[in-house]
């Protein structure tokens, strides 16, 4: 993360950054069966398959109450009524049979957290209901999963066995979702559903508390899904899916220039389902303080495929020749250059009707070597500078400043002075397609702060995080 201060004293302005990352789900790359005819159409059987997914950011961000919202593996008991969990309750799990609950450290490491860290981001901070960037990042992991995978039809169907269950509010609501089920069309569509269960409760009303029967729903619905050799990642749908609820209920507000980089919505099926739960607004945009924090996160999903159908018996005179190519060596790894993480950009010019402070971002270089060479990406993301200035006035532009793992620079994003939001929403620093070649790049990019030539003067510190993909 790179943490960002911005001072402005007169018409000047200075920032300063600081940057750790964090790696977001590496995929295993292997074995590969070789023969002699050509490759079978006929789907692939998948064994060993995974998927990680931490719903969203506020899955993991800071209550009003309770201390946070987290995830658990396996499918919680009932405390009886609406209340705080304890450690003593035993509720609490982060391995359950397939399931497992991890979040990073500040090194980028996953780990499975404890009752003690549950809470704390990968700074080892309590989060807090104050920021929507301050976040535990939590994912859930399945494991295991069994299907088939077809990539020339494009299509796949895989099965998980397990729970997990999310817990708001410290444990005042919770459900839980078992045996997820994944389903990928031609068109390059898929869903994510499994079985819904958990305790109907009402915030305000903490005397209620029934038993909710289970019921089938779509936990994501998914666009552009691209089957690689090994897994895919994509971001569900959320931004820019509307949805309905009964009338006098907590609704979705018009979308508007304000809210637009965060407005939407879980799937419907979903949604309804909340609305026992007394969590539905917290799965699309409600006009609420922590709205930004709602976007659906990416889910990664990987897979061993082996070839499949029925071989016919070789005839006299033939003979099948089988060779297995075992795992390659090789790594993913990116690191930022210099142990000093800090940028600090020139002084403030006043434009007239902006200030402006330009600098470049410590390089950041990739290393692939894997066999299989999948897809990645290195994105960015920042929250507010405190004193209330928002984030969204920083903007970058991205570019590759050594060549190497197939490394083409991100787009750029503009400061939000204007419009738009700037590097609050996630961008591409630098990524690289599938079957890119094996090296070393070096990714860059031109910083563009522009405030408002009415920002007093102070301190102002926000944090980008980057987080890579593959």
């Amino acid at each position: 993360m790179y943490r960002i201060t911005a001072r402005r004293s007169g018409a000047r302005t200075h920032t300063r950054r600081t940057l750790t990352g964090v790696v977001v789900g590496a995929l295993a790359v292997s074995g590969l069966i070789a023969g002699t005819g050509p490759a079978s159409a006929a789907p692939a059987q998948v064994s060993g398959a995974s998927f990680a997914w931490g719903l969203s950011g506020e899955q993991g961000g800071g209550a009003f109450f309770g201390g946070c919202n987290f995830l658990s593996a396996g499918k919680a008991g009932n405390t009886g009524s609406s209340r705080l969990w304890t450690q003593s309750d035993g509720f609490y799990a982060t391995h359950d049979g397939d399931v497992t609950v991890e979040k990073p450290d500040s090194a980028g490491a996953w780990a499975e957290p404890s009752w003690a860290t549950k809470c704390q981001d990968p700074n080892g901070t309590a989060v807090s209901a104050g920021s929507t960037t301050s976040l535990t990042r939590n994912r859930v992991v399945f494991h295991n999963g069994t299907g088939t995978v077809d990539r020339s039809a494009g299509t796949a169907t895989i099965h998980w066995q397990g729970s997990f269950t999310s817990v708001f509010y410290g444990g005042l609501t919770y459900w839980s979702a078992t045996d997820p089920t994944l389903t990928v069309k031609a068109d390059g569509t898929g869903t994510l559903t499994a079985t819904a269960s958990g305790y109907g409760a009402d915030m305000n009303d903490p005397g209620k508390w029934v038993p909710l029967p289970a019921t089938t729903v779509t936990l994501a619905n998914l666009s552009h899904v691209e089957l690689g050799e090994s897994g895919f990642t994509v971001t569900p749908d959320y931004l820019g899916v509307a949805v309905s609820v009964p009338s006098g209920t907590t609704g979705q507000p018009a979308k508007s220039a304000a809210n637009a980089p965060y407005w939407g919505a879980f799937p419907q099926s979903f949604v309804d389902f909340q609305q026992s739960t007394g969590q539905s607004s917290y799965w699309f945009t409600s006009g609420g303080a922590r709205d930004a924090a709602k976007p659906a996160t990416p889910l990664s999903v990987s897979y061993t495929a082996a070839a499949g159908g029925d071989d016919p018996a070789p005839s006299e005179g033939q003979q099948t020749i089988t060779a297995t190519v075992p795992e390659q060596a090789g790594e993913f790894t990116w690191t930022i250059d210099g142990t000093d993480h800090a940028v600090t950009l020139t002084d403030a010019v006043n434009k007239g009707a902006y200030l402006r402070s330009t600098g470049d971002l410590k390089p950041v270089k990739v290393t692939d070597t894997r066999a299989g060479a999948p897809a990645w990406s290195v994105s960015g993301q920042t929250g507010d500078f405190t004193g209330g200035l928002s984030g969204k006035y920083l903007g970058w532009t991205p570019s590759v400043l050594a060549d190497g793992a197939g490394a083409h620079a991100g787009a750029a994003v503009a400061s939000g002075i204007d419009s738009g939001a700037g590097l609050t929403g996630s961008a591409v620093l630098g990524s690289a397609d599938a079957g890119h070649a094996k090296g070393t790049a070096t990714l860059g990019a031109a910083l563009d702060l522009r405030l408002p030539a009415t920002t007093e003067s102070g301190t102002y510190t926000t944090t980008l995080t980057l987080t890579a993909l593959s």
